[in-house]
């Protein structure tokens, strides 16, 4: 017990230590791996985009979700270089085609899932008649279940069923609690998989480590 106090303390610690850009890039790495998690369960490949149409400068994807405005009605992001709003995309790249949708943040999505009506459309006619809130709801919340949870709503239709080997690579690298929501299992089931399989848990340190071994 005091070896695990000792190990979150030093993982705490490091956190902390940190500077501002190995913040960001700490995040926007947790954020890359959330994708290729997505991906793996998924099979396409979400990536948030934003190219300035003022200064030019393409933005991170954690860059863009941090840039939006908590308004359902606002649709831009800020860009980083120089202030000036402007509308993200997000890119879908899937086996043989690639698509581009307007990408929303978690408040303009829920908003948008909370419409009369849409929890009584399965996934596939989700994905199909509201692409691009279907798939920004992925990115924010792991999956429709999920996000009319977030809006009190029950939503009857299941997403993902064979998550158990999908999500084994990812064990110890991401959050128990980022890989529970993305298959909307209990954490409980997620920390069990991995102990059984004696993969230590996932840290600051480790991830960073990763990220120096790149």
């Amino acid at each position: 017990m005091a070896g695990m106090h000792l190990g979150l303390a030093q993982s705490l610690e490091l956190e902390q230590r940190l500077t501002q850009a190995q913040r960001i890039q700490l995040n926007q790495r947790i954020f890359g791996l959330r994708m290729e998690l997505v991906q793996a369960l998924r099979g396409d490949l979400y990536r948030p985009e934003g190219v300035c149409p003022n200064c030019g400068r393409k933005m991170t994807a954690t860059e863009v979700i941090r840039g939006f405005n908590t308004d359902p009605n606002d649709f831009t992001t800020c860009c980083t270089g120089c202030g000036f709003r402007f509308e993200p995309e997000l890119i879908c790249v899937g086996e043989i085609s690639t698509i581009r949708l307007p990408f929303y943040c978690g408040c303009q999505a829920l908003h948008r899932l909370g419409l009369a009506g849409m929890a009584n459309f399965s996934p596939e006619q989700l994905s199909m008649e509201y692409p691009a809130i279907y798939r920004s709801v992925i990115v924010h919340y792991g999956g429709i279940r999920q996000a009319f949870r977030e809006i009190g709503v029950d939503y009857p239709f299941q997403e993902i069923s064979d998550w158990r080997n999908k999500v084994v690579p990812f064990l110890g690298r991401l959050r128990d609690t980022i890989i529970a929501e993305c298959v909307d299992a209990p954490v409980s089931v997620i920390r069990r998989m991995r102990k059984k399989l004696g993969i230590a848990k996932f840290t600051v340190r480790k991830i960073v480590e990763e990220a120096n071994e790149d």
